[in-house]
């Protein structure tokens, strides 16, 4: 059982020391019953002693269950922590490409949902055992009042158990199904926000997304979990009256052939009508713990198909700053684009491009024709399938690459801003960044304020640009720009060209932007062009020059306007 197993692997020792504590809760309450069961058949001059023995019972059963719970509770929420940092770590991870093979429905709806019914499972999961303790000590309390009763007793419950686990078993069944339409769901009402500007203006389409799409999704869901509950119910109301056939079996069949006396039915009737209470509780826990279960299972299923990384292990000091290089080589290096539900996909390459330090090179080509693709390759998001990229004459492999990616600041078109600037010290956000808002003409608009920008509620246009605040604060060998410029006003993708790339350039960073904006290619060292998947010109431009060809390059062709 995972939900378990988590609980053993966050503290062995607690969950068995919790675990003696539980069995001496069940058998001090079991004490109980054979105490009340050993006043009613006593004369009145016992009582006394009887009463007193009672309280202390009591009492030790009231610390012990306590004290079992206590224990438990603090490894369930250790447990559940874990379950968390492990999944977050698992993502940092993962391979970019997995993860977006998996989508943010599935990454998000195991972060969210899927870690919160897991821990509502993790959270009942003391009080389950603990009402398994006290049922197993009563059934000890009943042995020793008359085994061959208890005999009946267990042949009732195995017919019971049967009975309750084949529609229980159903009801899982059930529960995995409805966790499966659930990861749709999500999917879904992340189209519903993400496209809500275009549902807003196009009532038919609106009308198809709720009516064909989203409303028979919950719809089913809700059906899943309606039939997988009154499963549950009918399973736990069945099991619960198989005590009272037990009592019937008991008192008007068993006593026919083995006659009981006074007091052992009595006891035995007391610790029946005893072991209902925790028997409807694990009743009613069963479902809950089945959801947490089926929650767990999916994480895991999510955790196992995003195959780990080497070398992504937090370090234990700070690593060093990012090393100096001269150049990076990619050599017949590929990449296929795997479509999902689409046979094939885009490949991209076999590509051979070299980057020197200092120069400042421009990507162009047409829509779909790579470009994104060979960025997140040549900052060392995406590993190669074929070839290979050399970092100053060395093979960049899988033990080094995350090294390799400490060389390179990068905005795509799909960045996020943090709001808190993280991984810079105190005086690398102190002393620079005041600077760097007023070059951005954001020092009216942001204020950094303990390491926190106040504000990222900007245009998309200013968003970028706090974007390019982090990577200068970050002061790495290597800038790369995914159509950065795209959302400037004319005046500041301008200023973007001719005075922030050249500035880079002259500090002696390499600059890899991709863009379309034709009217700067002069500025550029040299200009790639991309045509389905394939590197079509590598020219080098000079200043007040034509443009001339690299070697093993055509030289660059006009551009297409967008």
């Amino acid at each position: 059982m995972r939900l378990v197993k988590l609980l053993l692997r966050q503290s062995f020792g607690l969950v068995v020391l919790s675990v003696l504590c539980g069995l001496l809760s069940g058998a001090a309450f079991a004490a109980l019953v054979a105490l009340l069961n050993e006043a009613l058949a006593s004369d009145e001059g016992r009582l006394g002693d009887l009463g007193v023995k009672f309280v202390a019972v009591a009492a030790l059963a009231l610390v012990t269950r306590v004290a079992s719970q206590v224990l438990l509770t603090w490894v369930r929420h250790r447990a559940l922590l874990e379950m968390r940092h492990h999944l977050a770590s698992r993502i940092l991870a993962a391979p970019l490409r997995s993860l977006e093979e998996q989508g943010p429905h599935l990454v998000l709806g195991a972060l969210m949902e899927g870690v919160v019914t897991a821990g509502t499972g993790l959270s009942i999961l003391p009080f389950f055992f603990t009402n398994v303790i006290v049922i197993l000590a009563s059934l000890s309390y009943l042995a020793w009042l008359s085994l061959g009763a208890l005999g009946v007793m267990l042949a009732c419950i195995v017919v019971g158990l049967v009975t309750y686990w084949i529609p229980t078993i159903h009801a899982m069944r059930l529960l995995e199904q409805g966790r499966n339409v659930q990861d749709t769901v999500f999917k879904q009402f992340q189209s519903l926000v993400s496209g809500i500007k275009e549902l807003k203006l196009h009532r038919r389409r609106r009308g198809a997304f709720l009516d064909e799409h989203l409303v028979p999704t919950i719809e089913k869901m809700q059906r899943l979990g309606v039939k997988s509950q009154n499963f549950f119910t009918g399973s736990s109301a069945w099991g619960l009256l198989f005590f009272f056939v037990f009592l019937g079996v008991l008192v008007f069949v068993y006593q026919r052939w083995v006659p009981l006396d006074r007091a052992t039915l009595t006891g035995y009737a007391l610790a029946t009508l005893y072991i209902q209470q925790p028997l409807g509780a694990i009743m009613d826990m069963i479902p809950v713990i089945g959801q947490g279960e089926v929650a767990v299972q999916k994480i895991e299923k999510l955790g196992l198909s995003l195959s780990t990384e080497r070398n992504l292990a937090p370090r234990a000091e700070p690593p060093e700053a990012p090393r100096a290089f001269e150049v990076i080589e990619l050599s017949k290096v590929t990449h296929t684009y795997h479509r999902e539900n689409e046979e094939g996909g885009f490949t991209l390459g076999p590509i051979d491009l070299t980057l020197r330090r200092g120069e400042l090179v421009f990507v162009v080509g047409g829509n779909g024709s790579g470009k994104t693709t060979l960025a997140k390759l040549i900052t060392g998001l995406y590993t190669p399938e074929g070839g290979e990229i050399q970092l100053d004459g060395r093979p960049v492999s899988d033990a080094d690459r995350e090294d390799y990616r400490e060389l390179f600041s990068a905005i795509f078109s799909d960045f996020h801003v943090f709001d808190v600037l993280l991984g810079l010290s105190p005086a690398q956000r102190e002393t620079r960044v005041k600077h760097y808002l007023a070059r951005l003409l954001l020092d009216k608009k942001v204020a950094v304020v303990g390491g926190a920008l106040s504000t990222t509620a900007l245009s998309q246009g200013q968003r970028k640009r706090l974007a390019l605040l982090a990577t200068y604060l970050e002061d790495r060998p290597i800038y790369l720009f995914d159509e950065w410029a795209a959302d400037q006003d004319p005046q500041f993708k301008d200023v973007f060209y001719r005075e922030l790339l050249p500035e880079l350039r002259s500090q002696g960073k390499t600059v890899v932007a991709i863009t379309h904006d034709d009217r700067y290619f002069d500025l550029a060292d040299r200009v790639v062009k991309l045509e389905d998947g394939r590197l079509a010109a590598d020219a080098t431009l000079r200043a007040g020059s034509t443009p001339k060809a690299a070697a093993g390059a055509p030289v660059l062709p006009p551009m297409d306007q967008p």
